[in-house]
Order: structure tokens, then sequence, then C-alpha cells
């Protein structure tokens, strides 16, 4: 059970672990009399009676933030409401009388528990809530208003801007933003708070009066209210299923609000999803998994994000009814999950007719999409033929819960088409609507009537029809006009791209119409119309389904002919990119911004990847369906655009005859001046420390006495940011929170561009290093295996140079050493199957990629300088790197990790035949550091673990016993089931991969290994030496950390709130800092001083230390501030000031499920602490604390990860610009 909403002595509930409570419930002594009875006239009086037979009851549940759900008790809900209806009671009259005209309200928002309380506080006044989706376009909402004459309007937020709009087309209309919680979130004294209204109004009458207005979809135009009062509503939620549930609904759709109301009716607890949330797998598996459900209320959407896993599926199964409507499921899905135990319930009712059938039925009887039409309701429900085995449902004169008529007898045709079972009485199938209404692949229903009728209307065409259920987007066939004969097509397009382009203003950015979805027939075309020339949409479907297939097809297929360099593709990407987007969020976008992250929808994509196939060459490959999810920015989509044009363009030869080009251009250089100096320890550049393995030679050589100063080259467009980059790769590795302050104070990051000559140095900063200089490691490379061997030459080969160039003009009497990182790839297709630490006979060697060809080029370089120069040049040629053997923290992206994680996606791991040869990356990082400071010369090095393992024999045993379910087939069966797996790449990331694992494994040919003479590297490094192969610790390491850090498959806890706690001894200014940031950041600040106890403050006052038991109590305290705080203020993150000098005392504040923890821990030394605290007037502490607190204080262990030390030695400016990029970069 989640924890109460509230109670008097804690606001939110905040429990530590040592609080051994559950729940918290507001104590209420004294209750509001009220005349309520067994059957309630309204809804309120519904509420109200709830509230005084069960006040304690816990009967709606909603997230406090993410999956982290409150409790709430019917009492609680009654006062919420009656705190909110006396500020709405200010902004619009209530009303005193029954005769008084209903006052209609709109109310606009998320489906969240300010908006369900709104709707309590509505009806308490006595007002009637019109209902609009959030989905709508503007001139739906304006019919809407008009049709229902409401003068008033609740909105969020985030609808401000449609207000707007609505305001200045409706000038009447009032705009009044809806109630958030901290209006009436907050404790339940033991004072009697009023909560009924309507103690002027007759019961009787206002039973008779409107509750809700709940629109229809907008079948035939624009949505239409459709009115029920409270006595319809209240004898529609009598009929429950009486179970506790959990409901993905939205409330202002009829299904969801009933489903609500059928919960507080049964008294059955129901939990309703957070409305911040994405509907993700991920978020419904956790709130499944966490909370003890009878009933699953959703879309058909939500059943297939769950029976894409088997996780999911077991999750639904064990609920005893899984009960869905919207829209139809699709029978693959739906048989799916029922052979799997899933008691699945299709519900079918509308908002004119009430709920009126389900498929409930006995156990063994599969039929899950047949509904059942109740005894019941027999008479009062008619079949009426429409065609072969096809009815329409009709609801007549009578039917309790209808509220609704559109014929002269007084029933109401509902335009839904069923089919009868073939065996089993009164069971009906679903099968489409009448009315047009289009169902798009995720449940988003398009209403194409308007937008046909708005392009008909042109002179030009003749017909316009909409298709496209079941697709991911609409398409449009049209008949152009008789006056449009003699034209082509072209100039038929011409003029109706203007009408399409007004067309579209009418429909919601989901069902937009793209032009390459457009076909445009013969003006002469027959087609299936009715005797008035309306067009009959089910033939005229028929008629031209192998047209609407062909419109499917051809945007999957890639008939462009620009020939377009990458240069040329980035220019042609932006220009088409600046088709799809506002002006605004253009200025958002450069070559290296991810799509997604500037609000690109999948819509948007689809359209973007469709404009590529047709335009652009792509040597007659065809884009991927997820191309843009793969390569979402300019820079990564113009290049797998050119890859996919040239990739079988140049020969072995060419590209031979270029690598060695390469080499004799960059292998001159001016000699080394030998300079006289004294030694005074090593000085070294590093390159590539934003990086996995960079990262780790930063932390470890910055540990090294030997090391004086490390200087960090990074690709920034700052100082600030250069260092910034370095703080937070080395803190994503697990490694910054264990630096010392002398270790940080080595590290010196310098904004760098290896293609300049100088290396975009500024001179005197270029001169330092270079009199300085002993040891340049060269880590950083352009990591794309998609480019060809010409994108590596700028950044990388001509990098490498200046870099070589750069150890050659040493202020030493030998140049600095060079040490070059190279990779094993370059050496891949090495003839014989030896690989000797040496260069490689032949440029063919390398991976025949532009990546391995660089790497290749650069080794060649580095002998040359070796040879002509005398320098030092070392080649490291590195394998293949894993996870680190503290934190098991391994990039999940890469191929390896993608192909375990298909354990999870698709339940199966390939056999391979195959015998790796694996180092963690802080043992390659051991064995750089160690060969690069030795005294060794020039050479060839080979970076690989000389102890392998078999992946079928010791891997796939590892990972299973790491808690790994999977298969094992073989690897071209592991990738014909990768092919059929969901194409998804957010919930199966491994799809992502699909053609690079089917170019290794979809044969089958086992790979055969390389061996790798490794006996000078283990020579020179002792960690190489030592290296052992692959173990159990280490993989049940890396897997845990996939699960906790990267698998959706496996959901955890995943706060989206943050504490951040500025750390550290008193006098470090905490305070100061903490200001600074708030200010600038614009974030509520906690001064933790405040919350301690007055004991504890009159025991610091006079120099005594705080107790255990004191601090102990002081971070309970903290921490339930905070979180009340956050609440209250709906923020997504605090700053609290606290000590936290202790191991213990961070992990306690750390231990929430609510919130994630960042520890900004401020560190000075000694003297600086006294002489800050000497100046201090008034404040109880003395600079004898700082003797205690300098004691107590402990640094991070390993596994305080979210730990980030800062010195403040340096100017407040300086501290507060470094704390400010750390938060901006690791919580925003």
């Amino acid at each position: 059970m989640a924890p109460s909403a509230l109670s008097p002595l804690r606001p939110l509930a905040v429990l530590s672990s040592k609080t051994q409570t559950n729940s918290l419930t507001a104590t209420v002594t004294t209750h509001e009399l009220c005349s309520c009875h067994s059957n309630p006239h309204t809804i309120d009086e519904l509420i109200r009676s709830r509230s005084k037979d069960t006040p304690h009851e816990h009967i709606l549940s909603y997230p406090v933030v993410g999956t982290e759900y409150i409790d709430y008790t019917f009492r609680q809900l009654d006062v919420f409401a009656s705190r909110v209806a006396r500020i709405y009671a200010s902004l619009m009259p209530q009303r005193t009388c029954s005769s008084d005209t209903e006052i209609v309200v709109g109310l606009l928002g998320p489906s969240n528990l300010e908006y369900f309380i709104s709707i309590l506080a509505l009806t308490k006044l006595g007002h009637s809530v019109l209902f609009l989706s959030t989905r709508l376009s503007t001139p739906a909402y304006s019919s809407l208003l008009q049709a229902t004459a409401a003068k008033h309007i609740l909105v969020h937020n985030s609808f401000r801007e449609t207000a707007e709009q609505l305001q200045y087309e409706l000038p009447a209309l009032q705009v009044h933003e809806i109630s958030n919680r901290k209006n009436f979130e907050y404790p339940i004294g033991d004072a009697v708070e009023k909560t009924r209204f309507d103690q002027n109004l007759d019961p009787e009458a206002e039973s008779t009066k409107i509750a809700w207005i709940i629109h229809s979809s907008g079948s035939t135009g624009l949505p239409k209210p459709i009115f029920q009062t409270h006595r319809a509503a209240l004898r529609n939620y009598s009929s429950n299923l009486n179970l506790k549930g959990f409901i993905t609904l939205p409330l202002y759709h009829a299904h969801g609000i009933s489903s609500v109301f059928r919960a507080i009716h049964s008294k059955k607890h129901i939990y309703m999803y957070n409305a911040d949330l994405p509907l993700t797998q991920q978020h419904l598996l956790r709130t499944l998994h966490r909370y003890d459900f009878q009933v699953f209320y959703g879309v058909p959407y939500a059943l297939k994000l769950l029976g894409e896993s088997e996780e999911g599926i077991a999750a639904l199964a064990k609920l005893e009814v899984v009960m869905f409507g919207g829209s139809a499921c699709p029978d693959s899905l739906g048989d799916r999950l029922v052979q799997n135990g899933v008691n699945l319930i299709s519900h079918y009712g509308t908002t004119e007719t009430g709920q009126l059938m389900t498929s409930a039925r006995e156990p063994g009887d599969k039929a899950w999409d047949y509904v059942r039409l109740p005894q019941a309701f027999k008479q009062f429900v008619s079949f009426e033929p429409k065609g072969a085995d096809v009815y329409e449902l009709v609801a007549l004169e009578g039917l309790p819960s209808k509220v609704a008529s559109n014929r002269e007898d007084g029933s109401y045709a509902t335009k839904d088409l069923f089919t009868p079972h073939p065996s089993i009485p009164d069971a009906w199938k679903y099968l489409a609507r009448s009315d047009d209404t289009i169902v798009l692949m995720n449940g988003e229903k398009v209403t194409p009537i308007a937008f046909e009728q708005s392009v008909r209307d042109s002179k030009y065409i003749s017909e316009a029809v909409v298709f496209g259920s079941g697709k991911a987007r609409i398409g449009m066939i049209i008949i152009p006009a008789p006056i449009t004969s003699g034209k082509s097509i072209g100039e038929i397009e011409n003029m109706i791209i203007p009408v399409l382009a007004e067309a579209n203003k009418l429909m919601p950015a989901y069902a937009q119409l793209s032009s390459d979805m457009v076909r445009i027939l013969p003006h002469d075309t027959d087609y299936p119309r009715t005797d008035k020339g309306t067009v009959i949409r089910p033939a005229f479907y028929r008629a031209f389904d192998t047209q609407i297939a062909d419109i499917y097809d051809s945007v999957e297929l890639c008939s462009g002919e620009l020939c377009l360099s990458q240069s040329e593709l980035r220019y042609y990407l932006r220009n088409a990119m600046s088709k799809l987007l506002s002006p605004s969020t253009m200025n958002l976008l450069d070559d290296t911004t991810d799509f997604f992250s500037i609000g690109v929808d999948s819509l948007q994509a689809i359209q973007l990847r469709s404009v590529l196939g047709k335009n652009i060459d792509t040597g007659g490959k065809k884009l991927t369906s997820n191309v843009i999810f793969d390569f979402p920015s300019i820079n990564l989509l113009a290049g797998e655009l050119y890859r996919l044009r040239t990739g079988g363009i140049s020969t072995i030869c060419s590209t031979t005859s270029q690598m060695q080009e390469l080499v004799e251009k960059y292998s001159t250089f001016e000699n080394h001046i030998p300079i006289d100096t004294p030694k005074n320890g090593q000085f070294i550049v590093l390159t590539g420390a934003t990086g996995s393995l960079g990262a780790h030679l930063a932390s470890q050589l910055s540990l090294n006495p030997d090391v004086k100063r490390i200087y960090c080259l990074v690709r920034a467009k700052s100082t600030s940011q250069a260092r910034l980059r370095v703080v937070n790769s080395l803190r994503e590795r697990g490694l910054y929170h264990l630096l010392s302050s002398a270790a940080r104070f080595k590290l010196t990051a310098i904004p760098a561009n290896f293609s300049q000559q100088y290396l975009g140095l500024q001179q005197d900063t270029y001169t330092k290093i270079s009199s300085e200089i002993t040891t340049l490691i060269h880590c950083a490379w352009s990591v794309n295996f998609n480019l060809a061997l010409s994108s590596f030459e700028a950044d990388c080969i001509a990098g490498a140079h200046n870099l070589l160039a750069l150890c050659l003009k040493a202020g030493k009497l030998e140049p600095a050493t060079f040490n070059f990182c190279s990779s094993v790839s370059a050496v891949a297709a090495t003839k014989g199957g030896f690989v000797p630490e040496a260069l490689p006979e032949s440029f063919d060697f390398a991976q025949s990629m532009g990546y391995a060809q660089s790497k290749l080029v650069t080794e060649h370089i580095c002998m040359n300088a070796a040879k002509s120069h005398g320098i030092k040049a070392r080649i490291l040629r590195v394998g293949q790197v894993i996870a680190d053997t503290v934190h098991g923290i391994w990039n999940a992206t890469e191929a390896i990790p993608l192909m375990i994680q298909a354990g999870s996606t698709i339940g199966a791991i390939p056999r391979l035949d195959e015998s790796p040869l694996w180092l963690p990356v802080d043992v390659v990082a051991s064995t750089v550091s160690e060969i690069s400071l030795s005294t060794a010369g020039a050479g060839v090095m080979n970076v690989v673990n000389h102890q392998s393992f078999h992946w079928t024999q010791d891997l796939l045993p590892a990972l299973h016993k790491a808690g790994l379910q999977f298969s094992e087939p073989s690897q071209q069966e592991w990738i014909q089931m990768l092919r059929k797996s969901n194409p998804d790449p957010a919930t199966n990331p491994p799809i992502k991969l699909l053609e690079f694992f089917a170019s290794k494994y979809d044969n089958g040919k086992p790979k055969k290994g390389l061996v790798y003479d490794t006996s000078y590297a283990r020579f020179l490094s002792p960690s190489l030496a030592a290296a052992s192969k692959l173990d159990q610790q280490l993989v049940d390491k890396f897997v845990q950390r996939f699960r906790d850090t990267s698998w959706t498959a496996s959901p955890s806890a995943n706060p989206t709130k943050t504490v951040i706690f500025i750390a550290g001894p008193c006098g470090a200014g905490k305070s100061t800092i903490a200001q600074a940031i708030s200010q600038q950041l614009n974030i509520s600040c906690i001064e933790g001083d405040s919350v301690h106890s007055p004991n504890s403050i009159t025991k610091m006052a006079s120099g005594t230390p705080l107790s255990d038991h004191d601090r102990w109590e002081w971070l309970e305290m903290l921490k339930a501030t905070a979180l009340l705080r956050m609440h209250a203020e709906n923020q997504a993150c605090i700053i609290v000031t606290c000590s936290a000098l202790r191991q213990s005392y961070r992990a306690e504040l750390r231990n929430s499920r609510v919130y994630k923890s960042l520890f900004v821990m401020l560190e000075a030394k000694k003297e600086v602490l006294v002489s800050r605290i000497q100046r201090r007037e008034g404040h109880f502490m003395g600079d004898s604390m700082v003797k205690s607190q300098l004691e107590v204080l402990e640094a991070p262990g390993i596994d305080e990860t979210d730990v980030v030390p800062v010195d403040v030695s340096g100017s407040e400016e300086e501290v507060l610009e470094e704390v400010v990029g750390i938060l901006e970069s690791v919580v925003f």
C-alpha cells in the first residue's frame, strides 16, 4: 500500500527507513453533519456520504512523483474539494436555488489529481462540468463552449495559449487556472471543515440537473456535447466490477470518468496513472509490480506495450480482470494475451448510452473479442442488419443509461457495426464505425469529415477521401475536378498544395497529412457513391485497396536521385527540417542537436524519412523504418545517408591507395630542438578524457605521485565547458568522488581543436604546455563506424599529426613520448590468423570501415615519426574494452551489451563459436598508463587479454547465473528472431543494430578469431600480465548495472524529483553557495541549520558536538521538509544545506524511493574553514566546531557516486560557476 497523503504530524508521510509504518491516516475527531442518503441524489452527495460513512478508508491514489503513489481517503477527497470549491466560488457564482440555471464550466487539462478535485469542487457548487479532450483543435473547443453556453473555463498552464485563442474568439469567456495541489493538499486538523454547499438546493430537483457534459469524437464533423444528469450518472456508476483497480484512461473520456466513480460507488480503491508520465512499458510495469491490483483499465495501446515482453504479459496474467476500451484490440495481441492466461475483457459502451456490454465470460471461453449482451439489456438494444452478417447497434428508448437520442422514436443509432458469433448466443464482435472515424495504429482517432469537406471545397477537386485505419499515419486519395483536364499531375499538385495546407489547420498534430501520402487519380475516375453523390467509404476502400497499398509501399521505397556529399546532405537536411519545424524550434537546431530533444515527434520523423527516400540517392538501399530514431541529428543522419550511397562504391585498391596517400601527407615534421631542463616529474597531455578509457586514465594518472599535471585537451567552446565535460565524464564512470583535492588539482581541462596546427590553443597556452610536456596519451577518436576514411582526415588523422608535432616541440632533451591508443580493428583482417606486435604487412589487413582504416593510417604515421625524428611513439592497439571491475559500468548502447540485452527484449542470445579476449576498462587504463610512463622505445603493443573465454561455454552460463533467462538459438536463428521482434528501439534497443548484427551473423559460418602476440605489452605492463579472463563476479556486476540503469525490461525505481544537498563542514560556505544557486537556477532552498531542534542548536552554540541521535533526528526532518516543500511548490528539485559528513548520514539522506540525491561536497583546508567561521557574526557555530566536524568527516565511499566534491578555496564566482555547471548537466 502506498503511504497516505497527509497527516497532522508528517505531511506527505515521509517515513525514514527507521520508521516501520506503511501509512498514516489523517486524524479527524469530528464530522460535519450532512443530509446524505443511502441512494444519493448528486455526485457531491455520493462523496459526502462516503466521507461520513467511511472517512478514513483509502479510495483513490495518485502519484506525488513518478510512480510513487499517495493514498487518499474519502474524507480527504471531500475536504480537498471543499477547499477548492471556496476558491472557485470567488471566481464564478455558486448556485443557491434549484431553479437557477446550471453554470457550465469547461475543464481543460491533464487527468491529474488537481483535475479530479476540480471536478468534485464544481459539483459542490452545483455547476455542470464540460469535459474537454486535450486533443481537440481550437475550433472544436470553441464549438463546444458555444453549444453549451459555457462562460467559464478552467485550464491547466500547458493550455494557456489555447485559452487565450479561445478568449479572443469568445470575448465573454472567462478563463481561470485549475487550482494546484498546494491550495488544497495540506493537513486536515481536528476542526470541522465545512464540505456541504447545497443546503439551499432541492435534492430531488438537483438529481435531474446536468452533472457532466462529455463530447462525442466528432465523427460527422465537429464534436457534439452529450449531457448526463446526476441521476443517470449515478445509475451508471452503480454497475461495477467491485474490484481494486488501476486506470490509465483520461478522465475526460466517458470510460475514464465512469471507471473512477464506479470505484467510489463500490468503495473499491482505484489508482490513477500519472498524467505527467508518458505511457510506457517501464512505467506500467513499475506500477503493476509495486502495487496490488485486481483490475486494469486501459486502451489497446497500453496492452500492446505490456504485451511486448514476457514480464508484461505475466503482470497482466496476475490480475483478475484486464479490461480495455476506446478502440479495437488487434486479434493477434488479444490472442497472445489470452493464451498466456490473461483474463482479457473487452468493454463496449458509448458516451450516449453508457456501458452496454463486456466480453466477461466463463472459464475456458477464449472468445475475448466477442462482447456479450446482458439479459437485462435485451429489451433495450436492437441490432439492425447493414449487410451480410453486419449489424448496427441501436439503443432503444427506455435504456436507463441512455442520455441521447438521434431518431424520432427516441432511440440512439450508435453507428457501431458488429458481427455475431457463429455459435455463442448474444455474443458480438465489433467491426468498425459506420461514421468513418479512422483509428490509427496507436489508438488515436482521426475524424476526416471536416478535413475532406475543406479539401472538396476547392474548385479543383471533386472528391477527397482520407484513409489510414490501423496505419501509422493517414493518407488521401484525390479525384480532381473536370476543369483540371489536360493538366499534368505536377500542375494539379501545385494547385492543391495551398488547399491541403489550409485543411491541415483543422487537424490535430498526430493527424496531419503530408504531401507524400496523397495520390491524385484521373479526373474521370469512377468511384462508389450514393445517388446523392456521397462517397461510400467502405466500398471506396475496397475499390482502391491496391492504390492505397501502393502509397504505403512507395514511402518505404528509396527512389531518390540526389547524389550529395556530406556537407550538401547537411544543408539539405537543415532545409528539410525547416519545413517540418516552427522557426522557434529551428533556432534550437544545430548539426549535433538530437531531433527529439527539441520536440520532433514520431509523425515528423516518418515524414522526414519519406522525404529522404523520395529524393536522396541511397545507393538502392532501403532506409530502415527507424532511421531517424537511430540517427537523430543532422550530422548522424547525413553520415548514414552518405554511407548508404557510398558503401558499395569504394574498392580495396582505391582505399589502399588513399591510405598510403594520407600516410605520406602527414609524415612530415619539424625536428626536435633539445633543451636541457631539470626533471621535475611527469607532465602529461591527455586526449579523450570525456570517454570511458580516457576518464579512467585521468583518474589513475592523477593518483600517481610522479604525475604533476595532466592537461586534458577537450572539444569544448570554453575552459569552463571543457572542465565540466571532464568532471562529468569522471563522475559518470564512478571516479570523480574518489579523487582527493590534490588529485583533482592536477587535472587541467583546456578546450582544443585537433584539426588546427596549434590544436586551437592560445599561443601562451601552447608554449607553456610544450615547455612542460613529457608524455602525451592520445585516446580521442571519432567513433562512427559508418563514416568513410576521408571523414576521419581533418579531425583524427591530421589531429594525430598535430599532437605528434607538439611532442616534438617539448622543451626537454628528448621529445615527449607519444602514446597512441589504436584499435585491433586496424588489423582485424590480418591473414594467417596471427597478429604480431608490429605494423601489418598490408593496408588490406584493416577492417573494411573508415574508423579502422584511419587507425592504421595513424599507426604508420607514428612509426614514420619515430624513424625520422627519434620520438618514442608507442602504438597501443586496444582490443574489446568492457565494464570496469569496480562498478560494472558499460555503455549499454554498444554492440555486445545490446546482444546481451536481447536476452531480455526478445528472450534470446545466440550461441557463438567465438573466444573473445575482453579486458575491463580500468585494466586497459592501467596498462596504457604503465606503458606510457615506462622508458620503452617506439613500438607496437597489443593491449588485449592473453586469456580467452568461450562465448557459448563460458559467457552464456555466466549470464544465466547472473539471473538472465533466455534461449540460445543459432546465430542465424537469432537474427531471424530479431528481425521479427518489436521494431521500436525505445523498448527493444537491440533492433537498432539489426543490420550490423545481420552482417556478422546471418550466416552459418563460425567467426574465426585472431591470435594476438602480447608478450611485449605484458613485459611493460604488470597489470596486463596479471589480467584474468572473464569471471562470474564481473558478469554479475555489469548485468546488475544494466538492470539498474538501462534495461527498461526490468523496471526499477526511477524518481523524477531530485534533492541537491550542499554538503561539507562548517565554514565551507554551504549557505552562501546554496543561496546563490537558488537564485541563479530559480530553485527553492532549505537552510538545513534551521531544521535543527532547539536542543541541538544550544549544543552547537556551546561547542558541544551533536550525538548520533541528534543527527538522525535532524536527517529525518530534513528529508520530510524537503519533500513537503517540493510537493507544496510542485517542484522537481530543491536545494538543502546539510553537512552530511559521514557515509552513514549520506546513506540515510539518499534512502528514498521518491527522490534521487546529489551531494555537492564543498571542501577546503582547515585554516580556510576556521578563518571563515571567525569572520561570521551571530552564528551559533564556533571555530571549535571545525575541528570536530573534520574529525567526523568521511571521504566518499566507492559506491557513493552521487557525491561531487568541489574545492571552495577559490572565489565565490569560480565555485558558483563550477557548481551550477555540474547541476545543469546532471540534474536539468
